[in-house]
């Protein structure tokens, strides 16, 4: 009974690993349009400059660039959180490995996912200056 309630934490482990690792994926690619968005706004504020267009409408439209930068800034930092997040998530999951014997292991084939867990953990691990910020962040918001 032991052996399946591992098997069941870590299936469910992994599960979640995979669900917010695909999430991470789309919200990279969401950022990559945004900052098209903004780099296309800031080429068009550029050339209305150079025509002399009407201070009100570069206003208008450095307004509105300075809020999407600021957005996207925070999506930005948001998505740098979710990455620590992921990245412990991960090391909590080769933690929860270290219950199972070698012969385990190979009987439930867990090799593979065992590598390719520790291979993205080892991408994805932030830099110590990020994750004393991230940490520093949360204790301070508990």
């Amino acid at each position: 009974m032991k052996n399946k309630s591992k098997v069941e934490n870590l299936n469910n482990s992994i599960g979640l690993f995979i669900g917010v690792r695909n999430m991470l994926a789309d919200n990279v690619k969401d950022l990559d349009k945004f900052s098209d968005s903004i780099d296309e706004l800031y080429n068009d504020i550029e050339r209305l400059e150079r025509l002399n267009t009407p201070e009100f409408q570069l206003t208008q439209l450095k307004q509105k660039y300075d809020i999407k930068a600021r957005t996207y800034n925070q999506l930005f930092d948001a998505h740098q959180h979710n990455l620590i997040t992921l990245w412990k998530l991960s090391r909590y999951i080769l933690k929860q490995f270290k219950h199972f014997s070698e012969d385990e292991i190979k009987e439930y084939k867990l090799n593979d996912i065992q590598e390719s867990i520790q291979e993205q953990s080892d991408n994805i691990k932030p830099k110590f200056i990020d994750l004393l910020k991230y940490d520093i962040k949360h204790i301070k918001d508990w």
